[in-house]
């Protein structure tokens, strides 16, 4: 992954745990359910690093990657 595809990942990630902060899980696995397109591998990553992310106590703060 280059630095540009690590940065556009990171920033969703935030963006699902800031959601799933002020919103509870439900938008989180409705969004996560819109990607159908981008294959079942992008979605199963961005559940694995916002878990982690998510354990660590990051809420979506910018910029915050644990």
């Amino acid at each position: 992954m280059n630095n540009t595809e690590q940065h556009r990942h990171r920033c969703e990630v935030r963006h699902l745990l800031k959601l799933q902060a002020e919103q509870g899980t439900e938008p989180v696995s409705q969004y996560l359910g819109g990607l159908k397109k981008r294959g079942a591998a992008a979605v199963q990553r961005l559940r694995h690093d916002g878990k982690e992310q998510w354990s660590r106590g990051n809420r979506g703060a910018w910029g915050d990657w644990r």
